[in-house]
C-alpha cells in the first residue's frame, strides 16, 4: 500500500485529442483518460476552441485518469499543448475571445502583408524563424483589427498550455518553447523582442512572463482541486510545446539524436547544444527554437498535414474513418504506387497534390502514395535540417499516434534508408509533461535527470535494402523536383481570382 505521493500527471491538449495520463517516476503508465478536443469551425478555414469547453474537457480526462488510481499519490502536474494556438485573457485571467487554433487560416492576410513589407529574412537572426501564418504574432494582428475591444481589454496573450495551467494554479506565464512559436521571442537573448513588438505595432505589456519549463508555477488551487479531483496544493509545473515535451520524454536533447513526432502534424526535430542559440544564416528553410530542456535549442521542420493527411485520404478514398482499411489497401499496392507521387500539403499556405497518375492507379495506389509522400517529405525535412546545422542525425526516435501504424513506419524506414527507434510509449508528449511536473515537485534534479530515469523500451523498424534502393532513386530523381515545382505552383494557384 502506498502512503506517499509518488506519481505524476501529464496533460496533453492536442489538435485531435485531449489526454491526461498518470506515470510513475520511471515513466511507466498507470492510468489514462482521453476525449476528442472540442474544436469548432465557425467559418471555412477557421478553427476555434471555446476556453470553457476546453477546460471542461481537461477536467473530464483528469477525473477519468484519477478514477483508476488513488489521487493522493499525485505529486506534480504539467501541461503540454499544441504550440501556436492561443487566446487573450483579462487581468483576472478571464477569456476575452475564443482560442484561435494553430491551423486557423484567418491570419493568412497579415502574414502575406508582413512578407511584402519585411521579406522573409529580415528578422530571422532575432527569432530563428521565417514568417508563417501560424505564429502568434499574426493572430494578434488579426485580433487587434477584428476584435479591438478584446485586444484593448486584454492583460495577456496565453498559449493553451498556459491557459490550462492558469486554471490549475492561478499564475499567468509561458515557457520558452511556446514563446518561440509566437515569432516575438528574441531567441539569442531569450527575452521578448522589443524590435518585433514594435514592428508589429503590438502592446508591449501583452506578453506573459517567461519561465523555464519545469519551473514550479504554484500549487493546485482549491477550486481546481474540487473540479478535477487533484490534491490541493500539489506542484503545477510550467509545461511547453507538445513536440518539445515529447522530445524530453524520448530522451532527445543531445545533438545527433533526432525526433520524429507523428501527430496530426509531424515534426523533424534535432536538438542543438547550447542556448542562447544564434540561428544559422538564411539558407535551407528551418525553424530554430528553445527546447523545454533548459540550455538546449533545436532545429525543426514540420509537415502541417501528416496524420490529418492520412485521415483525409481515408475519407477521400472511400475508407471513411477506418484507417485500417486504408492501410490494408496501401499494403496491397506495389512499392512506388505505380509511379504515383503525393505531395503531403493540405494546409492553405502550402499546396499539395498527386502526380504521375495513369489508368493503372486505383485507390490502393493512391493510398500507398500518401504514405510514401509523407515519408519522402519527412526525409526532405531532416536533410534540410542536417544541411542547415551541419549535424547529422545518427539515430532517429519515433513517437506519437502515427508510430502505431506499422506500414507507415516500414515505408518511412525504407524511404530514409535508416533504422527507426520506435518507442513503445507512444504517449510521449504527456509523459514529457509529467516529467516537467516532476521537476516542479522536486522529484527530479533537472530535465536531464528526469530523462535519464525514464525507461523507454523500443523496437526497430529496419529498411529493406531492395526497397530502400528503389526509394532512394525515386526520391532524388522525382520527389525533390516535385517539391520544388509545387513550391512555385502554390503561389500561382493562390493568385488566381476567386470564382463565384
Amino acid at each position: 500500500m502506498h502512503t506517499h505521493a509518488d506519481l505524476l500527471l501529464g496533460i496533453d491538449v492536442g489538435t485531435t485529442n485531449c489526454k491526461a495520463l498518470v506515470f510513475d517516476q520511471a515513466g511507466q503508465l498507470h492510468a489514462a483518460g482521453s476525449v476528442p478536443t472540442p474544436a469548432t469551425y465557425p467559418q471555412p478555414g477557421w478553427v476555434e476552441y471555446d476556453p470553457a469547453a476546453l477546460w471542461s474537457a481537461v477536467v473530464l480526462v483528469v477525473r477519468a485518469a484519477l478514477a483508476q488510481i488513488d489521487p493522493a499519490r499525485i505529486c506534480g502536474v504539467a501541461v503540454a499543448s499544441m504550440a501556436e494556438a492561443g487566446l487573450l485573457v483579462g487581468s483576472a485571467g478571464e477569456p476575452l475571445h475564443p482560442i484561435i487554433g494553430w491551423d486557423d487560416s484567418r491570419s493568412d492576410g497579415y502574414y502575406r502583408a508582413w512578407r511584402a513589407r519585411f521579406g522573409a529574412d529580415q528578422f530571422y537572426p532575432i527569432t530563428g524563424n521565417r514568417p508563417n501564418p501560424v505564429f502568434g504574432l499574426f493572430k494578434l494582428l488579426w485580433l487587434r483589427e477584428h476584435a479591438p475591444e478584446a485586444y484593448a481589454a486584454a492583460a495577456r496573450w496565453l498559449h493553451v498550455s498556459d491557459y490550462i495551467a492558469l486554471q490549475l494554479c492561478g499564475v499567468q506565464a509561458t515557457d520558452y518553447s511556446l514563446a518561440t512559436r509566437t515569432m516575438l521571442l528574441d531567441l539569442p537573448r531569450l527575452r521578448w523582442s522589443a524590435e518585433m513588438i514594435e514592428a508589429g505595432g503590438l502592446r508591449t505589456n501583452l506578453l506573459p512572463e517567461l519561465v523555464a519549463s519545469g519551473t514550479r508555477l504554484g500549487g493546485v488551487l482549491p477550486a481546481a482541486a474540487a473540479a478535477t479531483g487533484l490534491p490541493a496544493g500539489i506542484a503545477v509545473g510550467c509545461g511547453g510545446h507538445d513536440h518539445s515535451c515529447g522530445a524530453l520524454a524520448a530522451g532527445v536533447y543531445a545533438s545527433s539524436v533526432a525526433l520524429d513526432s507523428m501527430g496530426t502534424a509531424e515534426v523533424a526535430f534535432l536538438p542543438l547544444a547550447g542556448l542562447p542559440l544564434e540561428p544559422a544564416a538564411p539558407g535551407p528553410v528551418c525553424s530554430f527554437g528553445a527546447h523545454v530542456v533548459p540550455g538546449v535549442g533545436y532545429a525543426a521542420r514540420g509537415i502541417r498535414s501528416s496524420g490529418s493527411a492520412v485521415a483525409w485520404a481515408a475519407q477521400a478514398l472511400g475508407a471513411g474513418a477506418d484507417r485500417d482499411r486504408l492501410q490494408a489497401a496501401a499494403a496491397g499496392a506495389p512499392v512506388g504506387s505505380c509511379g504515383v507521387f503525393f505531395l503531403p500539403h493540405l494546409a492553405p499556405i502550402d499546396r499539395g497534390g498527386f502526380a504521375g497518375l495513369t489508368a493503372a492507379a486505383g485507390p490502393a495506389e493512391l493510398a500507398r502514395a500518401v504514405y510514401e509522400g509523407l515519408a519522402y517529405e519527412w526525409r526532405r525535412n531532416l536533410e534540410l535540417i542536417e544541411r542547415a546545422t551541419g549535424v547529422r542525425a545518427e539515430q532517429i526516435r519515433v513517437i506519437g499516434g502515427g508510430s502505431r501504424d506499422g506500414l507507415w513506419l516500414q515505408i518511412k524506414a525504407d524511404v530514409l534508408g535508416r533504422p527507426l527507434h520506435v518507442l513503445e510509449q507512444a504517449e510521449s508528449v504527456a509523459l514529457g509533461a509529467a516529467l516537467l511536473g516532476g521537476m516542479a515537485a522536486g522529484v527530479y534534479r533537472d530535465a536531464a535527470d528526469a530523462a535519464e530515469r525514464v525507461e523507454r523500451p523500443y523496437h526497430l523498424a529496419w529498411p529493406e535494402p531492395a526497397r530502400a534502393d528503389w526509394y532512394a532513386g525515386a526520391y532524388s530523381s522525382v520527389y525533390l523536383q516535385l517539391a520544388e515545382l509545387f513550391g512555385r505552383l502554390g503561389p500561382a494557384i493562390d493568385a488566381l481570382p476567386p470564382t463565384a
